[in-house]
Formats: structure tokens, sequence, C-alpha cells
């Protein structure tokens, strides 16, 4: 005998199940699709070559090109990492219900100043580490010249 929970896992099945009906002009059911739903266009797949801007990954996503570094940038992301770190050390640091802007503050700034050239170096490796790994890739593709 069915548990209650297995009846309404049950009940709940019929529920959503649904069937696909054909229906002719008269209004008579039909066995079977119509011919027109039947047939499906031929599709001709051509193969296009691919360009070497949208070269492809194992899983299927186009190749990110990082961009080269620029100082700019570096202050961009400093900036909102300054905000967020202020907003943490202004909320976090209160003694008694009481907050301290002039730490907090200063803790952002410091913070801020350090994040600047540590995301400049990072995006500097990143982009030249792309960079070798294109050059390896060129170097495999182009056969030797004797």
């Amino acid at each position: 005998m069915p548990t209650r929970k297995q009846r309404r896992r049950a009940q709940k099945g019929r529920r959503h199940e649904y069937e696909t009906v054909w229906v002719d002009g008269e209004g008579n059911e039909l066995e079977e699709p119509p011919e027109e739903l039947v047939a499906a266009p031929a599709r001709t797949d051509v193969a296009k070559p691919k360009s070497k801007a949208a070269q492809q990954q194992r899983g299927g996503r186009p190749v990110r090109v990082p961009p080269p570094p620029s100082w700019q940038r570096a202050a961009k992301r400093s900036a909102i990492l300054g905000a967020a770190i202020f907003a943490l050390f202004y909320i976090l640091g209160s003694k008694n219900g009481g907050h301290s802007l002039g730490p907090a503050l200063g803790l952002a700034a410091v913070y801020t100043a350090l994040f600047i050239p540590f995301t400049y170096t990072i995006d500097r490796f990143s982009h030249n580490r792309w960079q070798r790994r294109a050059e390896q890739q060129e170097g495999k593709r182009q056969p030797k010249k004797r």
C-alpha cells in the first residue's frame, strides 16, 4: 500500500501530465501529427572558417583577450575596493555603538594605496602570460622552414 507521500507524488504527476492532441480542420482528433508538422525543412550546414578573433576554448566560449595593463584601470578597481574597505572598517570598528570615521578612513586609504600597484602587477602578469601563450601557439601552427 502506498504511503501518503507516494500518493501525493502520484497525484501531482497526473495533474502535471499533458498530451499533445492534433485536431484536423473538421475537429476530429488525429493519431499522428499532420504532414506539414512532420516535414521539417532540411537545413544545410555549411562550415564557415573561424576568424582568429573568435577562437574557441574547449568549453565552447570565445577566448577572452586580457587588455593591456593601465594605471587608470588599477586606480578604478582600487577605488571600489577602498569604498568597500571603508564601509567594512566603519561598521566593524564601532565601539559601544559609536562609529569612528577617522581610523576607518585612514585604513581604507592605506589599503587603497597598496592595492593600486598590486592590481597593476596582476594585470601586467596576466597580459604578458597571454601574449606568451599566443606566440607559442603561433609557433606550433607554422611549420618550421629548413
